[in-house]
């Protein structure tokens, strides 16, 4: 159970790419920002779905550790907000551009939802 969902990364980095190679036009600054963005929530799918593994795989038996996975879950969504506060107040991105890249994970995670719902039917 230690594999990656590759396709949802795979498809998330497509996503990315896409919304990069858009954000071009805009200039090199605004592409930039669009890529730190997608950087950290690359960071970030990949530390939530260890997070959700760790859950997963510990079952109904494991109730002591539960306390120290939601810790984990919840220093996981602390650092996220810390590393957006921080770029957004100490690094020259434009905002709109870091969170749109942000944003890219929506829709690689809808088109994964449906692709994955399309094969189980």
């Amino acid at each position: 159970m230690k594999q990656r969902s590759a396709s949802l990364h795979a498809k998330y980095l497509i996503v990315l790419a896409l919304a990069i190679a858009g954000g071009i036009p805009y200039g090199c600054h605004a592409a930039g920002s669009l890529a730190l963005g997608g950087g950290i929530q690359v960071l970030n799918l990949t530390a939530l779905e260890r997070s959700v593994r760790a859950v997963v795989s510990e079952g109904r038996g494991a109730q002591r550790a539960a306390p120290i996975v939601q810790l984990a879950l919840f220093l996981r969504t602390l650092l996220f907000f810390v590393a957006v506060i921080f770029v957004l107040a100490a690094v020259p991105v434009q905002p709109i551009a870091f969170l749109a890249g942000l944003l890219t994970v929506v829709p690689a995670v809808i088109w994964h939802g449906l692709t994955a719902s399309a094969l189980r039917s």
